[in-house]
């Protein structure tokens, strides 16, 4: 019975409750309902962790595999064959430009030069004596010449002289006939003296340029024995480290064929390639860092064509200084930095994505307003971005339940 009256009048003290809750009118307004998507009341402080923008570049640091080379490095030939005589250098041995390293049998090539020279020696004697026997008959035939032309002179003298004791009757015809006789084998004699004149010179203009031109033809045989003489040293052509030999003592050196490998180790480079993003970074003369061996050495790029090849990846040459003792051949890794923007620096969990746009929080007046920004780059966990002012709190990270216009205060400054 007891229990009854208590319901009964909790029952009043409701109807009550609700009677005294009802508007002007007499109506009954609709229970209030839980919505939970409707935002919470903005009367709640947020406690979030800040960090302060700062202006920077953003950059980031690359390593790659490089092959250590030589610029020059040259495999030296035999320009001549030969049985290899003698090997006069060792590998790893420096030489200079122009030394001997390895000597072939020049046995033969000394033969060909002294017959060639003695050759050139005959030549020479024989042009001498051609000029001198010419020389001589010229001078000869001349006063051969010479002597007809006055005897012809003397004869013509008693012709006429003959012709006019005849007229006068001084002397017989037969007297006059001798005179007459006289002249004309005269005019013969010098005749003759003439042609054999004029065929010597023809046989001087002759023989005598031929000789010359063998004389030339000798020297010639004699500068080429030399040169064979001179290719049976394979010497160095530039001075540099032998890196090794490929021939041994008794063996045949075919012409043509690498008898020793040359490296100038003042030319080491490295060589390596980059994605064409990061090929802007590496100009010439861009320092970059590479390590061999726990040693690390100052490069700068010598060359970079700045275009992609097949594989989608730019080459690029630069040279080692102070890496006279790296092997050619070896792998090192080389090191560089490529910047990727510049711009205010963030955390990059303080960009959020908002309505498919990327958005900051900035405090200000210890609310949190909603920025839109613009990422000009990203790397590392941290982002560059436009559309904030160095010196600005940004809240990073950002709050789930964080709202545009939150009351916020900062508990922790995070570092950039």
């Amino acid at each position: 019975m007891g229990s009854a009256r208590t319901l009964l009048a909790g029952a009043v003290l409701t109807g009550s409750l609700l009677t005294a809750c009802a508007p002007p009118g007499g109506s009954t307004a609709a229970a209030p309902t839980n919505d939970l998507d409707a935002a919470p009341a903005k009367t709640t402080t947020l406690s979030v962790t800040a960090v302060t923008a700062r202006q920077g570049t953003l950059s980031v640091q690359r390593s790659v595999s490089a092959t250590i080379e030589a610029q020059r490095d040259s495999q030296v030939a035999a320009t001549s064959g030969g049985t290899v005589l003698a090997v006069l250098a060792t590998e790893g041995e420096q030489v200079s430009r122009g030394q001997v390293v390895v000597q072939l049998d020049d046995t033969q090539a000394r033969q060909a030069l002294q017959n060639a020279r003695l050759q050139l020696q005959q030549a020479q004697i024989t042009l001498d004596q051609t000029s001198t026997t010419s020389t001589q008959a010229t001078s000869a035939l001349q006063a051969s010449v010479t002597s007809a032309q006055a005897t012809l002179a003397q004869a013509q003298s008693g012709a006429t002289s003959a012709e006019s004791l005849y007229a006068l009757g001084g002397i017989s015809l037969s007297d006059v006939q001798a005179a007459r006789a006289q002249l004309a084998q005269a005019q013969s004699a010098l005749a003759q003296a003439r042609n054999t004149l004029a065929q010597n010179g023809r046989s001087a203009q002759s023989s005598v340029p031929l000789q010359r031109a063998n004389l030339q033809s000798a020297r010639a045989a004699v500068t080429q024995a030399e040169e064979n003489l001179a290719r049976t040293a394979v010497r160095a052509p530039f001075a540099g480290t032998v890196a090794s030999v490929a021939v041994e003592v008794g063996e045949f050196a075919a012409q043509g064929s690498a008898v020793f490998r040359l490296v100038d180790p003042g030319s080491i480079r490295a060589s390596f390639s980059v994605p064409s993003g990061d090929a802007a970074a590496l100009t010439d003369g861009t320092p970059l860092n590479l390590g061999y061996g726990g040693v690390n050495y100052v490069a700068v790029v010598t060359g970079s064509p700045g275009i992609a090849g097949a594989d989608r990846l730019v080459p690029v040459t630069a040279r080692v200084q102070g890496g006279e003792r790296l092997p050619v051949g070896g792998t090192a890794q080389a090191r560089y930095r490529n910047t990727l923007g510049r711009g205010v620096l963030l955390p990059s969990a303080a960009v959020q994505v908002e309505g498919g746009s990327n958005a900051v929080y900035v405090i200000r007046d210890s609310r949190a307003e909603q920025t839109p920004v613009t990422v000009i780059a990203e790397s590392g966990g941290q982002v560059a971005v436009g559309g904030v002012s160095a010196g600005q709190q940004v809240i990073s990270p950002v709050p789930a339940s964080l709202q545009d216009g939150a009351a916020v205060k900062v508990s922790a400054q995070a570092t950039p």
